[in-house]
């Protein structure tokens, strides 16, 4: 990541071969460098961590905004990611989406995997 307001980035990785670095978290992740960066409308998939969710695709994260930030627009996309919120049944919920909350297109739980019907 960036910083506390910036987007999401993403790195290539290769095993055995990227040089890694500790972010700060501690957790280790692909270290800067030409040819690492990934722009996020190049993705295929996109697996998302979600608190919450809904049936239409509307999810609930830890409240930074970073997945909306770097989804925002992406319907606009000439080629975009499959978005999959990663979440248990159990934190299925009511909620309340604002304008600028990115729908997920799928939502896979310990039981299920759900269409959502936000991918037009």
């Amino acid at each position: 990541m960036r910083g506390p307001v910036d987007a999401l980035s993403f790195r290539r990785f290769e095993p055995g071969t990227s040089r890694m670095i500790q972010n700060h978290f501690g957790i280790d992740e692909p270290a800067p460098g030409p040819g690492t960066d990934i722009p996020p409308r190049l993705l295929d998939l996109v697996l998302v961590p979600m608190v919450g969710f809904d049936q239409q695709g509307n999810r609930v994260g830890m409240g930074k905004g970073y997945y909306d930030r770097t989804f925002a627009g992406h319907a606009r996309w000439w080629h975009r990611p499959l978005l999959v919120g990663l979440a248990h049944g159990l934190q299925q919920m009511k909620i309340d989406p604002r304008p600028w909350d990115v729908a997920m297109d799928y939502i896979a739980t310990d039981s299920t995997l759900t269409a959502t019907g936000s991918r037009r």
